[in-house]
């Protein structure tokens, strides 16, 4: 090989591992998404089981409203969640569906009518 090919063929090399990263992340990345809207939603409750007497539940109430406080950081999470709940419900409903019983139909229907109904009726806070 002379010296003027190796050039050209690193330039190849590192083009083929920047698209097999591309296309690795593109993979994960939301799967990266449903982590972080899961741990945003632990840290939520844990606050409501700990309560604000407790550091830890006080802790976590801040850093959850913090995150929250901002929905352009938790948007993509939240479209991924519903995006991977509709594929469920989609597999579930199908004739494909690995679990013969009715029940996760409906687990998954409320499931969803309750992220609904927390999001419309629920956040409403009643003013003394």
């Amino acid at each position: 090989m002379s010296s003027a090919e190796r050039p050209a063929r690193a330039a190849r090399r590192a083009g083929i591992a920047r698209s097999i990263r591309t296309g690795v992340l593109a993979c994960t990345r939301p799967f990266g998404y449903l982590a972080f809207v899961l741990s945003v939603a632990g840290l939520s409750a844990a606050a409501k089981l700990l309560g604000d007497e407790h550091e830890l539940g006080f802790f976590a109430g801040r850093l959850s409203g913090m995150i929250r406080r901002y929905p352009e950081v938790t948007r993509r999470g939240v479209q991924m969640a519903w995006l991977a709940w509709c594929a469920l419900l989609a597999l579930a409903l199908s004739p494909l569906d690995p679990i013969p019983s009715r029940w996760d139909e409906v687990l998954l229907l409320a499931l969803g009518l309750g992220v609904l109904w927390r999001r419309s009726a629920g956040d409403r806070r009643v003013e003394r």
